[in-house]
């Protein structure tokens, strides 16, 4: 909705009067949508009937009433930069709007006539835009209006009549263009509120669903190894051994706390209610971190992990430091160490790209895999999950939650592979991460 270029003018205004309320995100933004969209068409009409009563009535009031209510009406939305109680906001308006009302019926005969057919509005947008209370309250307003005006024309009383008859007319006419013109602007607000509310769901299932994929996903992984460590222990009564396989299992203990927290965390980002912690995290505590998660696996294939540790002592990323050693690093790791023949290697490089930009690239000489599959493996809709040299199975969501983690950290992700049934000479899969960071 953002993206139509006539609507652009519409949206500088919702910025400025939205400004508060998105930095503190204590109301839900369709409401401000939904009253300055209200303000925006109804104000026309108020204008309107405000300029009508200058012009063509005999006393000067309902014009400067008019005049000040249409005034006031417009203002509104600004009242959003000071408060988020909505019904406020919504009643501000619409008292505005009764007072100009009831001036303009007064001096057009009272009770009997037509503006008052104005009057049922006001509850219908502020129940449209503030809810149930206010639908009540404005309901309940409106009808002591109502109550009044008819009791003084049941006692006789004689309201005056100031507007010409050209006035009349016009009046009339804006009567009937105005809720010929209210209805199709409601609706109208009401179908895209509909439409954006359905959006900001699909948006947040999206989010859910990756937080669960991450906390299966790494889980199942950290849970492995555990499964792994315990074996160790049960394997003989060698105390070294079982020294070992006590360590995997803490290991893993802590790295299924930090994955927890982290989700808890990720939630609360996707929910408005915290911010990305990015913070420069040194890269060599990240990798010695994976190997020891993955050393059960790189002993068994009997993998070679090349990784100048000295060349990079000094170079730190901008990333959250949980997230990228096992969402990211973890992923592009077990996926390296999965479709890597027994013997294999794997090498992880890092080098400047420019003053704020580095690439981290993790490279083995594995079967890689072919170019469809190269093309769909961010695609969720599309099954990328295969077994691996050894038999191992997957989720195939290892790479989507790593992508996704890289773009948090305003990264890019680029994969290069070599599929074994097209070059067996030069197959593997290169992945490198761009991201901001520096040597210190």
């Amino acid at each position: 909705m953002r993206s139509s270029p006539y609507l652009g003018w519409y949206f500088q205004i919702y910025d400025l009067v939205a400004r508060e309320r998105l930095a503190k995100n204590d109301l839900d933004l369709r409401v401000i949508h939904a009253h300055l969209s209200m303000v925006l068409s109804t104000g026309i009409l108020m204008w309107s009937y405000a300029i009508l009563a200058a012009l063509t009535f005999d006393s000067p009031v309902p014009g400067m009433v008019g005049i000040m209510a249409s005034s006031i009406h417009l203002l509104s939305p600004f009242i959003f930069l000071v408060t988020a109680n909505a019904s406020v906001v919504c009643s501000i308006a619409m008292m505005a709007g009764l007072v100009h009302q009831l001036t303009f019926a007064w001096y057009t005969g009272g009770f009997s006539s037509h503006i008052i057919m104005w009057l049922p509005i006001l509850p219908l947008l502020a129940g449209f835009i503030a809810g149930r209370r206010c639908l009540i309250v404005w309901t309940v307003i409106d009808t002591i209006a109502f109550a009044v005006l008819f009791s003084l024309h049941l006692s006789g009383y004689q309201f005056p009549f100031e507007i010409s008859q050209t006035g009349y007319h016009w009046a009339q006419g804006l009567l009937l263009f105005g809720w010929l013109f209210i209805i199709f602007c409601t609706t109208w607000v009401h179908v895209s509120m509909k439409d954006f509310s359905e959006e900001i769901l699909k948006v947040q299932g999206k989010k859910i669903d990756d937080l669960f994929r991450v906390l299966f996903h790494d889980l199942a992984n950290s849970l492995g190894r555990i499964n792994i460590g315990m074996s160790l222990c049960e394997r003989d009564d060698n105390p070294s051994t079982t020294t070992r396989g006590l360590k995997v299992i803490s290991d893993a203990q802590t790295s299924m706390s930090d994955i927890t927290q982290n989700v808890r965390r990720m939630y609360a980002v996707s929910k408005g209610k915290a911010e990305v912690d990015l913070s420069l995290s040194p890269l060599n505590p990240a990798i010695d971190n994976i190997r020891k998660i993955f050393a059960s696996e790189i002993e068994k294939k009997k993998i070679t992990v090349i990784y100048d540790e000295a060349k990079n002592q000094n170079l730190s990323l901008m990333v959250e430091p949980v997230s990228f050693s096992n969402q990211v690093l973890g992923n592009i790791f077990s996926n390296s160490l999965k479709f890597s023949d027994p013997g294999g290697t794997i090498t992880i490089s890092a080098w400047p790209v420019n003053q704020q930009m580095v690439t981290i690239e993790i490279k083995d000489n594995g079967i890689g895999m072919p170019e469809v599959l190269a093309q769909s493996l961010f695609d969720m809709n599309k099954r990328t999950s295969r077994q691996g040299t050894a038999g191992e199975t997957g989720t195939g969501f290892g790479m989507h939650i790593m992508k996704s983690f890289v773009e948090m950290y305003q990264g890019q992700v680029v994969v290069e592979s070599v599929d074994r049934e097209v070059d067996p000479k030069k197959s593997g899969t290169s992945i490198r991460l761009i991201l901001k960071g520096e040597w210190l």
